[in-house]
């Protein structure tokens, strides 16, 4: 029974949690401004926290509390100073046996990258989206400046792919970043394959067994991004998210090297900042916890580096940085931290209702995942390196914190590109408890002891060959690796015309006749790729106002810099739209005193300005 009592005591708070879900609220903000789905429900974000806590997070505390105190004979301790302590430092000799195999996979997902079909990506497709990394660079190459020329709504390297692609490939057109976006699919890959080695490495099983699982894992996860859906596991906002944990987690284990890895982990403070500013989030609360773990543990040198390398980093970027710019820079990141919930946010769906089994399904994998990582840290029949413990541990926390973008804006897509990480976790224990079920099982012990050692390398080699010849057969083609230079330069070097369909077209060429005495375009609707199209700078900052000018926050800024540029022409109203304009009345004021309706083009909607007089 003590077994089993833990996780009754703790499915019973979650059938509670279940049916209380939706009187768990707290008092709305009744001087919040921002209109969006919480304002109209007079919903608080802070309740999908509070409701994910509830849900995963007390269960896994009562599950964990209860599994320690009914079973102390076969648990290890929770407590540093005792002998007992989970985490004992306790060195194993780690041969590497997983770098052959590891130059492999390597190998599999660079002929899956070469064997893609660049011209595929040659097609009408999300303009709508792919505005976001077109204007700014495109206001930088004009104005050469970077936050005062541009409101970053994703993160300073983020809207700036498109500089990227101009440093490296020449070309800065929607081609090339796709390339560059698919390039991160293929780092993604690359680090999962280095993570998985990583932790493998630290499982104390024997050599047979450790390759096997490495080889069926790996398979796994580099199945999980996917060229073709952006929106897929691990998109390319992963990619130096994934680099951190990897680089994380080697500081925390590994002495090696040890003081220049966490220089470097402090480094990231700021860097992740500049990379997306939801991941600026999440590393720097990683970075947080992992200071509270080298002060709990007297790891004061790691520490010191750590707190150096987060000095460093900021210092070197204050230094670089003109001051506008730099002050620029932390009003744009609280804008986006304190308005990004109510004015994006969609609820997230109570467990087991109508039309939530996507909602549902994630968080019953991240409860189960919480209780197997308990099973797996403290059970002393599941021992495995310390090591392990952190790195396994240290990923399932960066899922949940890389949850909050679900619970933010919970549509089917935020869910799936936010559930890698705890994904990976999952099937990683539930691995591991197969594979020593395998290795103490006596049947399976008595059948490999009358193999012969030359035998095991066979199955090995068998096992490996099959899962490759899959994998290959699924991805390679011969034919567009022989093209691949050609095939970049296709994508790198195509129009603009063969993304737009033909109405789009045609409303571009009216907007360029109409603004032809314009130096810079301004809309007001969600055809935020329209400024890059028409090769002309916004007129603000803001190229997509629906998202960014805000009643009572950004207005009158914006309001300021129309006043000044003022251009002849702007597009008011169009039917494409993501958001409509219930956040801007007093620049909607502003622009109906100042310019007047001039003409409807397909339903797009140009006002112009008002002659003086």
């Amino acid at each position: 029974m003590r077994k089993y009592f833990p996780f009754i005591v703790s499915f019973s708070i979650l059938v509670v949690v279940i049916f209380l879900w939706d009187l768990i609220k707290l008092p709305y903000n009744q001087e919040n401004l921002i209109l969006g789905e919480y304002s109209n429900k007079k919903f608080n974000p802070l309740n999908e926290i509070v409701r994910f806590s509830l849900f995963v997070i007390l269960p896994f505390l009562i599950y964990l509390v209860c599994y320690l105190k009914f079973n102390k004979k076969e648990t290890y301790s929770i407590n540093p100073k005792d002998k007992n302590y989970f985490l004992f430092k306790k060195e194993d000799k780690n041969v590497d046996e997983l770098k052959y195999y590891f130059f492999f996979f390597v190998a599999l997902i660079s002929i899956e990258f070469f064997s893609l079909d660049f011209n595929r990506f040659i097609a009408v497709g999300d303009i709508y989206h792919e505005g976001t990394f077109l204007v700014a660079p495109l206001n930088y190459l004009i104005t050469g400046k970077f936050f005062k020329s541009t409101f970053y709504d994703y993160g300073f390297v983020a809207n700036n792919i498109g500089l990227i692609s101009n440093f490296f490939l020449g070309y800065y057109t929607l081609g090339s970043i796709k390339i560059i976006k698919l390039i991160l699919i293929f780092l993604n890959k690359f680090l999962l394959i280095l993570i998985s080695k990583k932790i493998i490495s630290y499982l104390t099983i024997k050599s047979f067994f450790k390759k096997l699982f490495f080889i069926a894992f790996t398979f796994f996860i580099i199945s999980l991004p996917n060229y073709y859906d952006l929106n897929h596991y691990f998109s390319p906002r992963s990619t130096l998210f994934l680099f951190f944990i990897f680089l994380l987690g080697s500081s925390l284990c590994d002495n090696k090297y040890s003081n220049l890895k966490n220089f470097t982990v402090g480094i990231f403070s700021s860097i992740s900042f500049l990379w997306w500013f939801d991941i600026g989030a999440y590393s720097n609360a990683l970075i947080i916890i992992s200071m509270i773990y080298l002060l709990i543990h007297n790891e004061t040198k790691k520490l010191f580096f750590l707190f150096l390398g987060i000095f460093c980093s900021w210092f070197l970027f204050f230094f670089i940085m003109p001051f506008e710019e730099f002050k620029e820079f932390f009003y744009q990141a609280k804008f986006i931290y304190s308005t990004s919930d109510y004015l994006l946010g969609i609820e997230y769906l109570k467990p087991f209702s109508a039309h939530s089994g996507r909602w549902t399904k994630a968080l019953i994998i991240i409860y189960l995942t919480s209780l197997m990582l308990v099973n797996l840290n403290f059970n002393k029949k599941h021992y495995i390196n310390y090591k392990a413990k952190i790195y396994i541990s240290l990923i399932f926390l960066s899922g949940i914190f890389f949850f909050k973008s679900a619970l933010m804006r919970s549509d089917a897509n935020h869910i799936k590109y936010s559930s890698g990480l705890y994904t990976i976790v999952f099937v990683l224990i539930f691995f591991i408890f197969i594979f020593n079920f395998l290795e103490t099982n006596s049947k399976i012990k008595n059948l490999l002891k009358n193999l012969k050692t030359t035998y095991f390398s066979r199955i090995v080699f068998g096992f490996s060959l099959i899962c490759s010849l899959i994998f290959i057969s699924d991805i390679l083609n011969i034919k567009n690796i022989i093209n691949l230079k050609q095939n970049i330069s296709n994508l790198v070097r195509a129009e603009d015309k063969f993304y737009l369909n033909r109405n789009y077209q045609l409303i571009l060429d009216r907007y360029k006749i109409l603004s032809k005495e314009d130096n810079c375009i301004q809309i007001l609707t969600d055809n935020i790729s329209f400024p890059y199209l028409l090769r002309k700078p916004t007129c603000t900052q803001f190229y997509h106002p629906s998202t960014q000018v805000l009643n009572g926050i950004t207005e009158d800024k914006f309001i300021t810099q129309l006043n000044t540029s003022s251009p002849n022409v702007i597009l008011y109203d169009s039917p494409h739209k993501h958001y409509k304009f219930p956040n801007m009345p007093n620049v909607l004021n502003y622009i109906n005193k100042k310019y007047y309706f001039f003409e409807n083009f397909n339903g797009y909607i140009f006002y112009k300005i008002r002659q003086e007089g």
